[in-house]
């Protein structure tokens, strides 16, 4: 819940202004609710939405966006299982599943949010156990969807966000980021013979996004409060392109 329709509108001429197209970087804006009908993707930003609801694609469902409404703005990327979506709105990973798999039935492509929390970090005393639980807690949040066809699976991004690290201005060490990323996207591969991007989201900003996004299993980021300064976010954009 950031910035005006004023202040949304300024940032999204300039960046359309702004960013240069690039064939191997897409530039995916995730557009407050209230703005969708605002807002219209084009040659160098793809406009998405940040929430919806399924299954039920309409019915009294005062408050919420369905994909079918969507759908009928032009928007064909979603947001699901935000860490601020499971934690204040108490959608379980059950939830988050349920609805990513209904939105890529209906063709939309769908950006599935995981991470652990910090607790999951202190398990164990020594680093290397430290990342395993982290590893598993994460691999437990998408493994169901190893089951769905792989239709369904070509159109899903994993976005990687440590819990404790988004809007702290905190974030993980490289080699963390690394193992995870790349772990998690070879055992999706691995078991579905379908090779899933996973893009890391977490105090991303235009310091440290040119390391992250070096990474190996690192295909991108999912920003945070750093997208909202257009001088910011170019220079996030710059280092991914």
């Amino acid at each position: 819940m950031n910035l005006t329709l004023e202040e949304s509108e300024e940032l999204f001429r300039t960046l359309s202004a702004s960013i240069i197209p690039h064939d191997l970087c897409e530039v995916v804006v995730f557009v407050p609710q209230p703005f969708l009908g605002v807002f219209s993707s084009n040659d160098r930003i793809t406009v998405a939405a940040q929430n919806f609801h399924a299954p039920e694609l309409s019915g009294a469902f005062t408050g919420e966006t369905s994909l079918e409404q969507l759908r009928s703005l032009n928007i064909s990327t979603v947001l699901a299982g935000h860490s601020e979506r499971r934690l204040h709105f108490n959608e379980s990973n059950e939830t988050t599943l349920l609805k990513a798999k209904k939105a890529v039935d209906e063709g939309f492509r769908v950006v599935l949010c995981c991470g652990e929390p910090q607790e999951i970090r202190q398990i164990h005393p020594n680093l290397a156990s430290n990342r395993n639980e982290a590893l598993k807690y994460v691999y437990n949040q998408v493994l169901p969807i190893v089951e769905w066809p792989k239709a369904a699976l070509q159109k899903i991004i994993i976005a990687y966000e440590p819990i404790w690290a988004i809007g702290t201005g905190v974030t993980p060490c490289l080699e963390d980021i690394e193992f995870i990323q790349f772990q998690v996207q070879s055992m999706l591969e691995t078991a579905t013979k379908v090779r899933i991007p996973v893009i890391y989201g977490g105090s991303c900003d235009a310091e440290n996004s040119k390391g992250i996004f070096s990474l190996k299993g690192v295909h991108g980021g999912l920003i945070g409060g750093a997208s909202l300064q257009a001088k910011t976010l170019l220079q996030i954009i710059a280092n991914a392109c």
